[in-house]
């Protein structure tokens, strides 16, 4: 699998969305047409203090301190003359629904709390 990169969107709030295509040939002439979106950011002191956390608490959980959230968008058996246009459609469907929710100032704060619920679970407790 080739990974061809489609774009790079700068956000309102300063992030990079990048568009990578991850589509492959499945048969002599139809393709798996994948779409990656990317956005890799690194937090902050701040942002560990909106968690109500350490940054050092925060990178223990974490592993790291850049952080990574990707969405896949995929369609399968599409004719090789078609898979142009259905990425495109993809992309630009994902992107006129969710371009204003990956935008918002408090993007990256969502997005680090499912990471720490991710790795701690939804009820973690510190007296346990």
């Amino acid at each position: 699998m080739t990974e061809k990169s489609v774009t790079i969107i700068e956000l309102e709030n300063g992030l990079q969305l990048q568009i990578d295509d991850l589509s492959r040939k499945i048969s002599e002439d139809a393709f798996v047409v994948k779409a990656l979106l990317l956005i890799d950011f690194t937090f902050t002191q701040e942002d560990a203090e909106s968690m109500e956390m350490t940054l050092a608490s925060l990178v223990d959980i974490l592993g790291s301190r850049t952080i990574r959230f990707e969405k896949v968008l995929e369609r399968n058996f599409i004719n090789a003359k078609d898979k142009e246009s259905v990425l495109k459609d993809m992309i630009d469907s994902y992107l006129s629904t969710n371009q204003r929710y990956l935008s918002r100032p408090d993007f990256k704060k969502g997005v680090i709390r499912s990471k720490v619920i991710e790795k701690r679970g939804r009820y973690y407790s510190e007296s346990r």
